[in-house]
């Protein structure tokens, strides 16, 4: 009697199965750690931007004529995926902000934009905490 080699039917569905229920629960975890991810990414970018505000603070005794060219910080950041701004400046006092776009916006409801005072005060404009968020 010759022995057969090879998968039957039945171990191949099963194992279809096991791999479908895998990248089931595998894909919203990943999506969830890409925008946390991101976000990150973002607020790392929003501090950096305030050590040069500082600076900028330092030769200038002002921060008003700071922007994102004269301090050499790009517009779009963390692999275009947030917009960097720098919403108001005057003589003693800036905001800083991380608008999400795209993708990003659409799906991080919980923190959406990121923002940063000179006082160092961070803030969130989505309905989640501040301290999840940054």
């Amino acid at each position: 009697m010759q022995k057969k080699h090879g998968f039957q039917l039945m171990e191949l569905i099963i194992s279809l199965a096991m791999v479908s229920i895998l990248i089931a629960f595998s894909i919203p975890r990943y999506s969830q750690h890409l925008l946390q991810a991101r976000r990150l990414e973002a607020a790392s970018m929003l501090s950096k931007l305030a050590i040069a505000m500082e600076q900028y603070y330092l030769s200038h005794h002002t921060y008003h004529g700071a922007n994102l060219a004269t301090l050499h910080f790009p517009e779009i950041i963390a692999k275009n995926n947030y917009q960097l701004k720098i919403e108001s400046a005057n003589d003693d006092d800036y905001l800083l902000l991380a608008k999400p776009t795209g993708l990003q916006a659409e799906k991080d409801i919980l923190c959406s934009k990121l923002s940063l005072r000179s006082t160092g005060e961070k803030g969130i404009s989505g309905i989640g905490k501040i301290e999840d968020c940054w």
